[in-house]
């Protein structure tokens, strides 16, 4: 790496001063004000974000808890439906036994009578 040029002053021209090595007390309580901003500002961005993401955990507790209620109302017309199911089978079961039965009595009843018409 090749070493960094030198300015070399043009005739007319006043040469900037170099800056002091030390910084003087004025600039480091400017800097010390923006280090204590930024921090400020930095703090305030993570409380922000941490708000956001309260209300957005909120909200999706809140879906689940909708999906959840949703489900469970499903799976209780489900039962209730079986349970329907179940009673219109025993009654059709019923309902065949006594035609049945009702048909052994009535040909029991008049075994020469022709059927009536």
């Amino acid at each position: 790496m090749a070493p960094p040029k030198r300015r070399i002053p043009r005739p007319g021209v006043a040469a900037k001063p170099a800056r002091p090595a030390v910084a003087d007390a004025k600039s480091v309580r400017a800097l010390e004000r923006r280090i204590a901003r930024l921090e400020a500002a930095a703090a305030e961005v993570a409380a922000h974000h941490e708000r956001q993401l309260v209300a957005v955990r909120r909200a999706a507790d809140r879906r689940l808890t909708g999906m959840v209620r949703e489900i469970a109302a499903l799976r209780h017309h489900e039962a209730r439906a079986a349970g329907l199911e179940r009673l219109l089978a025993e009654r059709d079961a019923m309902i065949a036994r006594l035609t049945h039965r009702l048909a052994e009595l009535e040909g029991r009843a008049s075994p020469g009578a022709s059927a009536p018409t």
